[in-house]
C-alpha cells in the first residue's frame, strides 16, 4: 500500500497517476477538505474568487500538460492598463500603459477546478480527510504513520505531499531523518505562507468601461498587487490580488475599508459599489505558516536538490510543489513533484518485479 500524506495539488496528481496504473494508495488529509494551497471560494453571486493559487504561463509546462489531458480549460489573464500607486511626489506614480510580456492564464471555472477534477478521477474512496499524520516510524521493511495520535496505518511506501517546514515540525520521524535534510526543511519557504489574498467584487466592471487602470502595483498597499479578475465568460467581475502583509495586524473590518478607499482613490467612487469583500490570510493556517513567528525570504531553498534524494531505502518521498526542480512554489512545480513522486514508486515497484523474475 502506497500512502500520500496531503491531498494538495501534488499529493492528488500522484494519487490520480497511480490511480491510472492500478496501484493501491490511500491519500491522508488532516483537514476537512482538500486541495492545499488552492482555494477557489464561489460568492453569493456565484462569482469564482481565487484565495490561492491562481495564474500560471506559457512555461509551465506541467501544468498545462495536465489541464490538457483533463481537458481543463484556460483563458488569458486580461492586462488592460497599469498603474503604479505610491507617494504623489514619487516620479513613479501614475498610470502607465502595459508593457508587453508574456501573457498569464487562469482556469476557467477557477483553479478548483483541477482540484474537482482530479477528485472525481481518483475517488472519494481513496481519499481519508481528518486524518492528521503525527509520526512515521520505519518498522522491518514497513512504515507506520500514527494518525490523530492514535490509530496507525502500515505503508510500502510514504510520499510526503506537505511543504518541507510543515512536515519538518508537525511529524516525528523514528528513526530521525539525515540531520542536513531537517535543517534545510526548517529553513524552506513555504509558498504563501505570509500571504493576504484579497478580492472585491462588482456588478460591472467599470474600470474598463471607464478605461481606468485593470492592474495596480504598489509598495505601500493595502494592494501591493491587484488585477482584474472577471470570469472567462466575461459575466463575474471582480478586483483580486494580493495585500502587504503588514496589514495582517489589523482587523478585517478595517482591511476591507483601507481596501475600497485605495481603490476609489484610483479607479473612482463607483469602487465604493462594491458586492462584497473576500480575503485569506494565509499565516493564520496552521498547515500553511509554521512557526508563527518565523519569516523566510520568498521562494527561500525552495526547489533544493536534498528534497529529492532517496530516503528510507526509498520508501519515504518527499514531494510538494516546493520540492520542484523546476518552478518551485508555482502550480507547476506541484504537478513536476507529483509526477515524480509516482515515477520513484512505479520504478521501486518494476525493480522489486524484475528481482522476483530473476
Amino acid at each position: 500500500m502506497i500512502i500520500i500524506v496531503g491531498a494538495g495539488l501534488s499529493g492528488l496528481v500522484t494519487g490520480y497517476r497511480l490511480k491510472l496504473a492500478k496501484i493501491p494508495f490511500k491519500i491522508l488529509e488532516s483537514k476537512d477538505k482538500i486541495g492545499g494551497r488552492i482555494i477557489t471560494k464561489i460568492t453569493d453571486n456565484d462569482t469564482p474568487i481565487e484565495m490561492g493559487a491562481t495564474w500560471f504561463g506559457n512555461q509551465h509546462q506541467n501544468l498545462i500538460k495536465l489541464l490538457n489531458e483533463l481537458e481543463i480549460a484556460a483563458f488569458p489573464q486580461f492586462q488592460g492598463q497599469f498603474y503604479y500607486y505610491d507617494d504623489q511626489n514619487s516620479p513613479h506614480h501614475g498610470k502607465y500603459k502595459f508593457p508587453q510580456q508574456e501573457p498569464s492564464y487562469r482556469i476557467a471555472g477557477g483553479s478548483v477546478r483541477l482540484i474537482n477534477k482530479l477528485l472525481e478521477e481518483i475517488g472519494d474512496n481513496n481519499i481519508l480527510t481528518k486524518h492528521k499524520v503525527e509520526g512515521i516510524k520505519r518498522l522491518d521493511e514497513k512504515l507506520v504513520l500514527k494518525i490523530n495520535n492514535k490509530e496507525n496505518i502500515e505503508a510500502d511506501q510514504v510520499i510526503i505531499a506537505l511543504a518541507p517546514k510543515i512536515w519538518v515540525h508537525q511529524i516525528q520521524f523514528d528513526p530521525q531523518l539525515p540531520k542536513e535534510l531537517t535543517e534545510i526543511a526548517k529553513n524552506t519557504q513555504t509558498w504563501m505562507e505570509d500571504s493576504i489574498k484579497a478580492a472585491v467584487e462588482f456588478k460591472t466592471p467599470f474600470w474598463r468601461e471607464d478605461q481606468h487602470p485593470s492592474t495596480i502595483m504598489s509598495n505601500y498597499g493595502p494592494f501591493v498587487e491587484c488585477y482584474d479578475h472577471s470570469n472567462q465568460q466575461e459575466s463575474k467581475f471582480a478586483l483580486c490580488g494580493f495585500l502587504n502583509p503588514a496589514f495582517k495586524e489589523i482587523e478585517k473590518e478595517e482591511r476591507e475599508r483601507l481596501v475600497l478607499q485605495q481603490l476609489s482613490t484610483i479607479l473612482g467612487e463607483k469602487a465604493l459599489d462594491a458586492l462584497s469583500y473576500h480575503e485569506y490570510v494565509w499565516s493564520e493556517d496552521d498547515l500553511v505558516k509554521w512557526p508563527k513567528d518565523i519569516f523566510m525570504p520568498p521562494h527561500q531553498n525552495n526547489g533544493h536538490p536534498i528534497f529529492r534524494k532517496l530516503i528510507f531505502n526509498h520508501q519515504l518521498i518527499i514531494s510538494s510543489s516546493e520540492s520542484a526542480s523546476r518552478y518551485p512554489g508555482y502550480m507547476d512545480g506541484a504537478v513536476e513533484a507529483g509526477e515524480n513522486a509516482f515515477k520513484q514508486v512505479f520504478e521501486k515497484i518494476q525493480s522489486e518485479q524484475n528481482q522476483q523474475l530473476n
